[in-house]
């Protein structure tokens, strides 16, 4: 294999009622389509943040053909390689090899990303004035099923064109690519969302938060490297880590429509299960706060609270919010179930350093040769597999 990753035959192409910006990364070719409606810019931004982790990874420069790339962009991702070799010290800082371009494109059109849930809900009550398009991603929806993607978007479009903005669908195979790799999702989805403002013709685009300012761990839409996807063209926005889910649902709560809209679940593409950890989150939330939605059923029993017991840190920092709400509220049987849920997980961290410090880690060694956890196949995640080893 060469040294270079080379990012090369870039275009635009229109068929079958689709606009789609492709290029390939060395030979895979790798696509963003868009409904013919809807104009697509070329650029190798999107490409870029496709190919960069696994760049990272093997040590290879990133060479891109004959399509410009924006000199601001440019030079602040040497700063983002910086902020993933700091999560992940197996990374390397690598070259990108491209013309550069400063030409602002005067874009007009303002965008989120959207898929329905809480954290791009919130973001659109916030900017509701200023949002002109509404943009869903396909990979962050589970399942293959075209019918039911159909459905969802349909039902989406109306919506956003009941609030007076327009619905953009993106298809991509840029998951496929990196789940190939073996590169973590949670680390890869961040720079796909970032750098996608050029090639859809942005002057604004928003990225609703995942996490407070509080609980900035390491994540792929991250606070401090969002912005720096920004172009001489397109400003990048990291919206809304200054608050927690809780008062996000408050503030979407006030907009019944955005409310009754909501999708949050883990299991379906077109509706909430209700089940999921994901679902019984959201369904704690609205019950505290003495609220109900459409979309949502109500709380069934206390049975339903072990569906938000914490497997990770991200997990750990929602379970904190739902703590936090119960006990503003007043409620203190629901109080005390998620306490005991939270206590269980910070139980097991406290094992976890025990192991770590007086045992050389040969626990976590003995469970991952028995349990063997599917992240350990990854060659890419958010922090070295070794640290834990230090």
């Amino acid at each position: 294999m060469a040294n270079n990753l080379i990012i090369s035959n870039i275009q635009i192409k229109t068929a079958n009622g689709f606009t789609e910006l492709g290029g390939k990364l060395d030979d895979d070719y790798i696509y963003f389509r868009v409904p013919e409606a809807f104009t697509l810019h070329l650029s190798a931004e999107w490409l870029i943040s496709v190919a960069l982790l696994e760049a990272m990874a093997a040590n290879r420069t990133i060479e891109v053909e004959e399509v410009s790339v924006s000199a601001q962009l440019l030079e602040q991702l040497k700063e983002v390689q910086a902020i993933f070799k700091c999560w992940n010290p197996d990374l390397h800082i690598v070259d990108i090899q491209a013309k550069t371009s400063t030409e602002n494109h005067g874009f007009t059109a303002v965008g989120s990303f959207f898929s329905a849930g809480v954290d791009s809900s919130h973001t659109l009550t916030r900017h509701m004035d200023d949002i002109t398009h509404l943009i869903m991603l396909r990979v962050f929806d589970m399942g293959d099923d075209q019918e039911l993607w159909d459905q969802h978007v349909a039902t989406q479009t109306a919506f956003a064109t009941s609030l007076g903005k327009s619905l953009v669908p993106v298809e991509t195979n840029a998951r496929d690519w990196t789940d190939g790799k073996q590169i973590a999702w949670g680390f890869a989805h961040g720079l796909l969302l970032s750098a996608a403002g050029t090639a859809l013709g942005l002057k604004r685009l928003y990225v609703a938060s995942s996490h407070t300012y509080e609980y900035l761990f390491p994540w792929g839409s991250h606070t401090l490297t969002d912005p720096m996807w920004s172009s001489e063209s397109t400003q990048v926005i990291h919206d809304g880590a200054a608050c927690r889910r809780t008062d996000k649902t408050r503030e979407i709560l006030k907009y019944p429509d955005v409310a009754n809209n909501l999708k949050v679940c883990w299991n379906y593409i077109h509706k909430n299960c209700g089940t999921c950890s994901k679902c019984v989150r959201s369904i704690i939330i609205i019950h505290l706060m003495g609220e109900s939605v459409k979309s949502l059923p109500p709380l069934g029993g206390l049975d339903q609270l072990k569906g938000v017991t914490p497997t990770t840190e991200a997990g750990s920092a929602n379970l904190e919010d739902l703590i936090i709400l119960a006990k503003q509220v007043g409620d203190e049987k629901i109080y005390k179930i998620l306490k005991k849920h939270y206590n269980k997980y910070q139980r097991g961290r406290l094992w976890s350093m025990i192991d770590k410090c007086l045992l050389g880690g040969n626990l976590r060694k003995l469970y991952r040769r028995i349990k063997k956890p599917k992240w350990l196949e990854l060659r890419v995640t958010l922090r070295s597999p070794q640290r834990g080893e230090l």
